[in-house]
């Protein structure tokens, strides 16, 4: 009797566009996947209910419910619909959905289970922690930033940012340790690289799991710099980054965009302090896989939505694709395609 093959178990781990996007690409090959995603978002829709009614932050939550959503379009678009007028105006009908299933089911994990199974998943969210944080920043200068939003969304010129924390200290949720050390690839990014990746990566537990897996470790570049947090990054310094986090795991894949944005959308991000991140990772073929990823669709602005968002983002099913591919098949693996 033929036994079919194992299916590669990917984790994705983040929040935010960045990991909806990778997720959407992932969900159309025959793969395990997991997103562990963080607890820290304290902005927009998210915050206010995170702070009035005490639930795990929804919104980084919700986004990969719908990344891997199965379900009807109609349901993927009633999650994603945010209010633009009343007194709901830029809240997001996912979040209450998922504030109010918490509420139902008294304990926050137990919530994006049953999500789960209402959106026919296909694949795991799963929160990093069944417990919020808050992020901090501490700038080169000393001075300390309170807060994910406050990180994110700056208008004046402050320092570089010398290290995040989190405060409380939290211990990771049992299942994405689970998942993490029994993957065959971790993709980190893209995305925020301060306020959606490392939130996940502070959290206890979470760095060892990742030395611990045998996973091929893959970071995928952003397109642009981010003003406040990234200003004059180049593809090496998001590495130098995630490595400093991750240590003493080290990055085996990097995945660089090769295209460029049209001309009127590289000038909107230089008026915004924003610039096309620099690829200066040289010529390691065997770590560094390049390709062009850029999306032909721009994002637009949403009625409601009280946040910036970035217009530029990487194509799904492109992304998807330069994952699967970077994963070499030329490193001694085990039956499963994990490293020996």
């Amino acid at each position: 009797m033929t036994v079919a093959p194992a299916r590669l178990r990917i984790v994705v781990l983040g929040g935010g566009t960045g990991t909806f996007t990778v997720l959407t690409g992932l969900k159309y090959h025959e793969l395990d996947i997991s997103a562990v995603v963080s607890t820290s978002d304290d902005g927009g829709s998210t915050g206010i209910l995170r702070s009035e009614l005490g639930v795990l932050p929804p919104g980084d939550i919700r986004q990969c419910l719908v990344a891997l959503s199965d379900g009807d379009e109609i349901l993927r678009r009633m999650f994603n619909y945010r209010f633009s007028e009343g007194s709901l105006s830029g809240h997001n009908f996912g979040n209450l959905f998922l504030t109010v299933l918490e509420k139902v089911c008294k304990h926050p994990l137990e919530a994006v289970r049953q999500a789960h199974n209402i959106l026919r998943e296909r694949g795991q969210v799963i929160p990093v922690s069944e417990q919020a944080t808050q992020l901090f920043a501490r700038l080169v200068t000393g001075e300390v930033i309170n807060g994910e939003h406050a990180i994110d969304e700056t208008t004046v010129k402050r320092a570089p940012i010398d290290r995040c924390f989190i405060d409380p200290e939290i211990e990771a949720n049992p299942d994405a340790i689970d998942a993490i050390r029994k993957a065959d690839a971790i993709v980190m990014g893209p995305g925020d690289l301060f306020t959606s990746l490392i939130p996940v990566i502070l959290v206890g537990g979470i760095v060892d799991a990742i030395c611990e897996s045998r996973a091929t470790r893959i970071l995928v570049t952003n397109l642009v710099t981010k003003h406040g947090q990234t200003d004059g990054f180049k593809a090496s310094d998001f590495c130098r980054v995630v490595e400093e986090y991750i240590g003493p795991a080290k990055l085996d894949r990097i995945i660089v965009n090769t295209s460029e944005p049209p001309p009127e959308v590289l000038k909107a991000y230089e008026e915004a302090e924003d610039q096309l991140v620099v690829d200066d990772l040289g010529h390691d073929t065997r770590r560094i896989f390049r390709a062009p990823l850029i999306s032909d669709r721009m994002s637009k602005k949403v009625a409601g939505d009280k946040l910036k968002r970035s217009v530029l983002r990487h194509d799904p099913a492109k992304l998807a694709t330069a994952i699967l591919e970077s994963i070499s098949p030329d490193r001694t693996t085990d039956a499963l395609g994990r490293n020996a």
